[in-house]
């Protein structure tokens, strides 16, 4: 049994390792210590002096490229669209300031886009597919064919992308007007908001993708895939642009990994940047020539950009002639 002297030993060998801590972190090994801590917090005082002055050095850079771009791009698009009537259509979750950007950089190369429409998030409601094949049962008109796949997602995409949009002809637009009836049906479902009007119907379209999120969010970007494909069967040539998130994740993610779509809709991924809106009129214009491509920094691309016609107005798949003018 353990006595009274075993515990009374254990308490003073206690105390003894006490008092020896105290007198050496007092003396010699305290020096040490404290030396040791003051080198560590100057050296990171020094790091953190140093990551703070390359953020200002890269926020600068980046605000010189950014100004830089925004003077440069309207210099670089001018006359590239002449003559194209474009619509602008706004997905869910498109940043409002991005839309009036890519109107106006449209405008500036020189193409009439005067139509704005925005797509609400109940477009791709699970519970809105019943509404959607419904308008379009009643609204379809001749010369539309319903499409017998993709449910009525599909049916809903081409009965309004046949309102909004011109046929493609050899000339270009048709000049056929907007089959407003249509779209005010739509409008009354709640399914998309008029933003801005046009008197000529557009044979192009650019649609400005934004982020898409929720335990669905697959689902909601499959159907939003389909009103792409519904757009691009009605015009001459589409370019869904969004933000880099949206090639990641997003609906440039989806249209890229659907080879179908991939081969006859341009996408770029960079449309927050003035860079990415460039990239978005070299991208009509190569469609107008019947070409396509996916454009911008995420993933595997064709490029930062499609090929720059030599000439405004020229289509980068026109022909040279004998003596090489395009």
């Amino acid at each position: 049994m353990i006595d009274f002297r075993y515990h009374l030993v254990s308490i003073i060998a206690v105390f003894f390792a006490l008092a020896a801590g105290i007198v050496l972190g007092a003396g010699p090994l305290g020096d040490t210590v404290d030396d040791t801590l003051a080198e560590q917090t100057s050296s990171l005082r020094d790091e953190n002096r140093d990551l703070r002055q390359q953020l200002e050095d890269t926020e600068r850079d980046t605000a010189y490229q950014q100004a830089f771009l925004e003077e440069v791009t309207p210099r670089l698009v001018t006359g590239q669209l002449e003559g194209e009537y474009i619509g602008v259509i706004a997905l869910p979750g498109a940043d409002e300031e991005t839309v009036t950007a890519v109107r106006d950089t449209l405008v500036q190369a020189g193409a009439t886009a005067d139509l704005t429409v925005r797509i609400e998030p109940t477009w791709t409601d699970p519970d809105s597919e019943p509404t959607l094949d419904e308008l379009a049962t009643e609204l379809v008109t001749s010369g539309t064919e319903l499409p017998a796949d993709g449910g009525g997602y599909a049916r809903g995409a081409a009965v309004l992308a046949a309102a909004l949009m011109a046929p493609p002809t050899e000339a270009g637009a048709s000049h056929e007007t907007i089959d407003t009836a249509t779209v005010t049906a739509f409008e009354e479902s709640d399914l998309i908001t008029l933003e801005q009007d046009a008197s000529v119907a557009p044979s192009m379209a650019v649609l400005v993708a934004g982020n898409v999120s929720g335990d669905d969010a697959e689902d909601r970007l499959d159907r939003l895939a389909t009103l792409v494909g519904g757009i691009d069967a009605a015009d001459a040539g589409t370019v869904v642009a969004g933000p880099a998130s949206t090639a990641e994740d997003g609906l440039l993610r989806t249209i890229r990994d659907n080879g179908d779509l991939a081969e006859v809709v341009s996408t770029v991924d960079s449309v927050d940047l003035p860079s990415g809106r460039a990239a978005v009129v070299f991208a009509l214009s190569e469609q107008a020539g019947g070409g396509s491509g996916q454009y911008g920094v995420v993933g595997e691309t064709d490029g930062a950009l499609p090929p720059v016609p030599e000439e405004p107005g020229a289509s980068v798949t026109d022909e040279p002639t004998e003596e090489g003018s395009p």
